[in-house]
């Protein structure tokens, strides 16, 4: 029963970083790109102009982690266990893609995608920022 509580817990702190994000978000829905950029906290890190007067706008963050040793496979070395040692296969690396459709110069839509977009909701500005 301690598990099922304990996964409760966990997804609903998943859906509260996601609804974190889009509450962030929302509002900068019909914002200047400008004004968008300003609350973004930062410049794109990559822009797209799919046709004329629509530009794309995408904000990645990233975020890589080592698993904890104890967490990681164990090898029998004549006689001793031992660690296996850090690789890349021992790394976790979270993303998180925001992407922004600006028409005419307005913020008219956006999607999320990834796993690190708790962290994207501190980074992207409060509503009262916004324009």
């Amino acid at each position: 029963m301690h598990r099922y509580a304990m996964l409760g817990v966990l997804l609903a702190g998943a859906c509260a970083s996601a609804d974190g994000l889009d509450a962030r978000m929302t509002p900068l829905v019909g914002a200047t790109e400008p004004a968008l950029v300003a609350a973004m906290g930062r410049p794109p890190d990559a822009s797209d102009a799919p046709a004329p007067g629509v530009t794309t706008l995408q904000w990645r963050w990233r975020k890589s982690y080592a698993i904890p040793d104890r967490q990681l496979a164990y090898s029998y070395a004549g006689g001793a266990i031992r660690p296996i040692p850090h690789t890349p296969a021992g790394l976790v690396r979270d993303e998180c893609l925001a992407e922004w459709t600006v028409e005419q110069g307005v913020a008219t839509r956006y999607r999320w995608q990834g796993e690190a977009c708790a962290a994207a909701a501190t980074d992207v500005g409060q509503p009262a920022q916004i324009r």
